[in-house]
């Protein structure tokens, strides 16, 4: 139930803006309905549009209609997320902590292929060769492969597992590989897997953060959907990794500005220790900021700051602490000779602080390396192939900085 005579003109008008994407824009202008809303009906709408508008469904379309299906997915599924967040925020914390001791280590990047879930298996049997209990958790949950990088071609059970409550506890899925960390599986051979639904999210976290272990590490999806975000935005430690390929390194400033964007619209969520602060014409203000186009410049966060300097002022020093709580970590995978590392490096960071007004915090590099393809193909991680080898030392390097 939704109490609409509580919300001010700008929180009803998104809120019936997402119920006219996942319903229709005559029940979206019905008091009524909105006020009748439950957590099950939301949950129907939004499996009803992602069947019919979810890309991956559609493969046989042209591009020009597979973007289009894209576009309105992502509107669903922010939709969908937003409805949740009414109707669920009061009664359950997103990131709700548990009984676990652990740190969490999620490992994400808005691009395929660059040796983000290697980089995530070796991460974890370093973490347990040094004498961590680690559990590594695959959230890659529309392609999981965390399994078979760390040579075990089945798996006992799936995150879904949990999810639908085929098991009781998150603990009862986790598997001790041979190589010593704890694993995980994520299942990608259910059709939508990675469409895990808000409440469903919020179970998920609240395990996450229960697991009785040193280290948590989160091998992510290669996307910037809002689950993948949230997820990151849950960590102790969040690491971006790139290449020196432009697009990847691009795709990891997207990425940084996705999480911002993300950890600023949530800023009085169910989550936040400033939910108790709550004001809605600050929240409105960050949103119509942060999805205005101004032409074909991009907003900055210094402009961000001016607005509520001028139209809410007493909220600026809790905006600039919510931007200096976000200290994101980059690392860059597979270097070769001709690539120039600072000059990545650089560049990320240079426009992360000229735009987010962010300082990324850069752990190390990681080589290009023919011994790396040849333990993926056997199936074992490099550090225990090759313990003395040069990936095994770099990433030594980036343990060591990550956790100082």
């Amino acid at each position: 139930m939704i109490h609409i005579d509580n919300l001010n003109e700008g929180e009803l008008n998104r809120i019936r803006i997402s119920c006219a994407y996942l319903f229709s824009p005559d029940l979206a202008s019905n008091d009524e309905f909105l006020k009748n809303l439950n957590p099950a009906s939301v949950k129907k709408a939004f499996r009803d549009k992602a069947k019919m508008y979810h890309p991956d469904l559609h493969a046989h379309e042209s591009s020009e209609m597979l973007h289009r299906r894209k576009e309105r997915f992502l509107k669903i599924q922010e939709s969908n997320e937003h409805l949740g967040s009414y109707l669920l925020g009061n009664t359950l914390t997103m990131y709700e902590q548990g009984s676990g001791k652990g740190d969490i280590i999620a490992v994400g990047g808005a691009k395929g292929g660059i040796g983000k879930s290697i980089f995530a298996v070796n991460l974890a049997v370093l973490l347990t060769s040094m004498g961590k209990k680690t559990v590594l958790v695959d959230l890659d949950l529309g392609g999981a492969n965390v399994h078979l990088y760390l040579g075990e071609l089945t798996m006992k059970g799936s995150i879904n597992d949990f999810l639908h409550g085929t098991v009781s506890s998150f603990q009862d899925i986790a598997v001790r590989s041979r190589y010593g960390p704890f694993f995980i599986g994520g299942d990608s051979s259910q059709l939508g897997a990675a469409n895990i639904t808000f409440a469903q999210k919020l179970k998920l976290l609240k395990a996450v953060k229960s697991m009785d272990a040193d280290y948590v590490i989160l091998d992510l999806g290669g996307d910037t959907t809002y689950n993948i975000i949230d997820f990151f935005l849950a960590a102790d430690h969040g690491i971006v990794v790139t290449t020196c390929d432009p697009a990847s390194y691009l795709e990891a400033y997207n990425f940084l500005k996705v999480a911002l964007y993300r950890k600023i619209n949530r800023i009085f969520g169910a989550e936040s220790v400033f939910r108790e602060k709550k004001d809605a014409d600050l929240q409105e203000l960050i949103y119509e900021f942060t999805t205005s186009s101004n032409g074909s410049r991009e907003n900055t966060i210094r402009e961000l700051f001016a607005l509520i300097k001028e139209k809410q002022p007493r909220h600026l020093s809790l905006m600039k602490d919510v931007i200096s709580s976000y200290r994101p970590r980059l690392v860059v995978n597979r270097v070769t000779g001709s690539c120039n590392v600072n000059e990545v490096v650089a560049r990320v960071r240079e426009v992360s602080k000229k735009m987010l007004s962010v300082n990324v915090d850069y752990i190390g590099s990681l080589p290009y390396q023919k011994e790396i393809e040849a333990s993926v193909r056997d199936l074992v991680p490099v550090i225990a192939k090759y313990p003395q080898g040069t990936f095994t030392k770099q990433t030594r390097l980036i343990v060591n900085k990550l956790l100082s």
